[in-house]
């Protein structure tokens, strides 16, 4: 209660009393509404998911810059959970998410017209059928027997009864309540940087919160500047924001054991020391031959070229030094490689990281 209260005094010295009964207001309003469309047959369908995969492993996929340091063709064949605008993504991996889950309003609001596309690929997606500021996107979202609803609660807790769920602050945070629910062994988090930076270009869209819109493509939080591109609207990521997230992480990782769910951080450049840390790549025991035919696999999927040996043999090796913009397909060590994404990925698609390169597709 006493949090609740200081959260209330906060918002009222920083935006008045009139910011302050609106929010009051959209939180009754939720509650009754939540009351009103969760049904209990909802519920039940849940216990139809209960240790699905027990004995399993999954990835749960944040969507950080590292991503792109990171080899995630390595992932064909593993479990994976991925949030929010990850989708764009997918022209550069040879798989598609198993499991697709957004809770954010302003992402969803946009997300709605291709929620259809992105649940084709997707074994199950999860949404909240109220979101806690009052939009009924169990109305917004054609159902589905793929789409599990999520009933959002507040505090700090960590569910095992879905689909109650709570916030955390963060997709990820409500991503472990499902991948718990699901029964998987291990969960392995990558992705999830935690380095953010304020975006500078972005507008704000209401008072009284951290609501904005993107004005261009220059997202600096994701592994691809569109991510929150051009008309996009999302949160930006005040330091309270990030606070809240890091707290809520600190308190689950204080706490696997009494909540039965075992996560573990395989991310690089990542800044969340709540959970057990190992390495990416001894999670797999491939030998160089069998990276390599998968990364083969995957440019003979995005080009004309049968093996990574017949995309080198064709392309350009480029240093730091030279200028790729007029370039067709090329290829250029990893360091410089991941540098340069967010300018090249309008023009290439990048492929990579595989033996200490990156590989560009001309579009």
């Amino acid at each position: 209660m006493s949090k609740l209260l200081n959260k209330i005094a906060t918002t009222y010295r920083n935006h008045g009393l009139g910011v302050v009964i609106k929010k009051i207001r959209i939180r009754i309003r939720y509650l009754y509404l939540r009351k009103r469309y969760f049904t209990r047959a909802e519920a039940e369908r849940w216990k139809e998911l209960k240790d699905k995969y027990k004995g399993k492993r999954v990835f749960l996929l944040g969507n950080g810059p590292s991503l792109n340091k990171t080899p995630l063709f390595y992932l064909k064949d593993e479990y994976t959970m991925c949030f929010n605008r990850f989708y764009i993504m997918e022209e550069r991996l040879n798989w598609t998410p198993n499991f697709y889950m957004t809770v954010d309003n302003l992402v969803l609001d946009d997300l709605v017209k291709e929620v259809g596309k992105i649940i084709d690929t997707s074994e199950y997606a999860f949404f909240p059928a109220i979101h806690f500021r009052g939009q009924k996107f169990i109305t917004q979202i054609p159902k589905m027997p793929k789409i599990y609803w999520v009933s959002q609660y507040f505090g700090k807790d960590f569910s095992l009864n879905l689909p109650r769920i709570y916030q955390g602050g963060s997709v990820i945070y409500e991503g472990f309540q499902v991948l718990q629910h699901l029964g998987f062994d291990a969960i392995y988090v990558i992705g999830v940087d935690m380095s953010f930076k304020t975006h500078k270009t972005a507008e704000s869209i209401s008072k009284g919160n951290t609501d904005i819109i993107s004005k261009d493509d220059d997202d600096p939080n994701h592994f691809d500047p569109r991510y929150f591109g051009k008309n996009r609207k999302y949160h930006q990521p005040e330091d309270f924001v990030i606070q809240n997230i890091m707290n809520s992480l600190d308190f689950l990782g204080a706490n696997l054991e009494h909540y039965q769910v075992n996560i573990i951080n395989a991310g690089y450049d990542s800044k969340v020391e709540s959970f057990p840390r190992v390495d990416f790549e001894s999670l797999f025991n491939f030998s160089d031959e069998e990276k390599q035919n998968l990364f083969s696999e995957m440019i003979a999927d995005k080009s004309d070229f049968d093996t990574v040996s017949a995309f080198i043999a064709a392309s350009e090796k480029l240093s730091e030094k030279q200028e790729w913009k007029k370039t067709g397909h090329f290829y250029t060590d990893m360091y410089f490689g991941t540098k340069i994404i967010k300018e090249t990925i309008f023009t290439h698609i990048p492929l990579g990281p595989y033996n200490n390169y990156y590989y560009f597709i001309k579009r």
